[in-house]
């Protein structure tokens, strides 16, 4: 996948309309969800639905506020050149400044996205939590009440064994471990995992609440140097969701 590659979930969709709403107002809530459709690279918001009918997300265009304005114009609004209703999430953006995602992507970057999308694949296909905000189902999961314990599992990588562990934090994110072929069989992925404890570790977040993909600038990786080439090597995609993408705080 690329960096421009962007998922979007029905929950997604609301929340993207909902921050457009906070930027303009006077616009009729019919043709705002035509706006964000159109935002997103539909030419209706019914072509929109019918990409999400029954599936948990749809590939979409990044959000383009050149897009927006057009078709707020189309319904006869007078909105400015400047006008910012999405973020377009070209970028990662802290409180203080924003910077572009990571373009350069060697053998260590690609590891750790192996990992990281095998995990996230894993817990999909395990039903352990979702793509969509709320969708945390794995045991002692709570998402009303500060998101309850967190979730281990396991699942096969290339013919080695990994265990997982995940967590619902702030802003409807999942934060992910991986260890790569743990020591023993007792062994379990922990957020202060090292390679004392298996062959890779890997950790990074799963962005919800704007659209679905992991996060670009949070990944945190060890790997012994025996393995690193085996790792960075499998073919892997994503379940629904982008394999790279802006990283919030």
């Amino acid at each position: 996948m690329s960096a421009s590659t962007y998922f979007v979930s029905e929950a997604a969709v609301r929340n993207l309309k909902q921050r457009a709403e906070r930027r303009v107002s006077g616009v009729r809530s019919a043709h705002m969800s035509e706006v964000v459709a159109a935002a997103l690279g539909f030419r209706t918001h019914a072509a929109l639905r019918a990409a999400l009918g029954g599936r948990a997300t749809a590939e979409a265009s990044k959000p383009s506020n050149a897009r927006a304005i057009q078709r707020l114009r189309q319904f006869g609004y007078n909105a400015p050149d400047d006008l910012h209703l999405l973020p377009e999430l070209d970028r990662s953006y802290s409180p203080f400044k924003t910077y572009p995602l990571r373009k350069q992507r060697g053998v260590r970057w690609n590891a750790w996205r192996n990992l990281m999308v095998a995990a996230i694949n894993a817990g999909l296909e395990q039903r352990l939590f979702g793509l969509s905000p709320g969708e945390d189902w794995w045991p002692g999961a709570d998402p009303a009440n500060g998101g309850g314990v967190r979730g281990l599992y396991r699942f096969t990588f290339d013919g080695l064994p990994a265990t997982a562990a995940v967590a619902a934090i702030s802003g409807d994110e999942l934060a992910i471990h991986v260890l790569l072929d743990p020591r023993n069989e007792q062994v379990e992925a922990d957020f202060n995992d090292g390679l004392d404890d298996g062959s890779a570790c890997a950790h990074g977040w799963l962005e919800r609440r704007l659209g679905a993909w992991i996060q670009d600038g949070g990944e945190e990786f060890s790997c012994k140097r025996d393995v690193q080439a085996r790792v960075a090597a499998v073919v892997i995609e994503p379940h629904g969701y982008a394999d790279q993408g802006s990283f919030i705080l």
